[in-house]
């Protein structure tokens, strides 16, 4: 579980009291099926799920199995409230390991262009997506993290500080496409 939406509207930053004691804190460690009991509260989101459970699955395809992934943007705002529409796509950062050597890199990545261009993700899967390779010098991976922990820990026009969820890529993606698929009445759409 992570926390609802606090009074801004967003996921809080962090549970306790106080965010220097060690307790639940940005990012979230969840589940998918948490994340469609928590956040699929309309068909609208539904769909979004859905575009993520098929880029999960891509990313599988492709050879893509170990890491974990940062789900942040408006889908994890109250954005029917705050903006008075639903969220048009899921942002999230995979953190993981290509299944290519080094000197491959480029070309796999040419060949798996939907999972790598932010535009083209976006367009197949509804997934506003990028990829921090593990597999890179550690400390490339840290300025990594901290460029997309700056980025996704504040409402973009609000500023305001929020939290953040992270799902392992081998999660429970099954049973959440098949809740996400009978809430949407076992078709592709509401």
């Amino acid at each position: 579980m992570f926390p609802g939406f606090n009074h801004s509207g967003v996921i809080p930053p962090y549970a306790a009291h106080n965010p220097a004691v060690t307790g639940p804190r940005s990012p979230y460690a969840t589940t998918l099926s948490t994340l469609v009991a928590q956040l699929g509260t309309s068909g609208e989101r539904l769909q979004l799920i859905n575009g993520l459970l098929d880029y999960r699955e891509a990313l599988r395809q492709a050879g893509i199995t170990a890491g974990f992934q940062v789900v942040d943007g408006s889908f994890t705002e109250d954005c029917e409230q705050l903006r008075g529409r639903p969220p048009g796509d899921i942002d999230l950062v995979t953190f993981g390991r290509l299944p290519v050597a080094a000197s491959n890199v480029v070309a796999f990545m040419a060949a798996n262009q939907t999972l790598f261009d932010p535009a083209l993700s976006r367009s197949t899967y509804r997934c506003d997506a990028y990829f921090v390779d593990l597999a890179k010098d550690a400390s490339l991976v840290v300025d990594d993290s901290f460029y997309w922990y700056g980025l996704f820990s504040h409402q973009k026009v609000t500023h305001a500080w929020k939290g953040m969820l992270q799902i392992p890529l081998a999660a429970d993606d099954i049973a959440a496409r098949a809740t996400v698929t009978a809430a949407l009445g076992g078709g592709n759409g509401p």
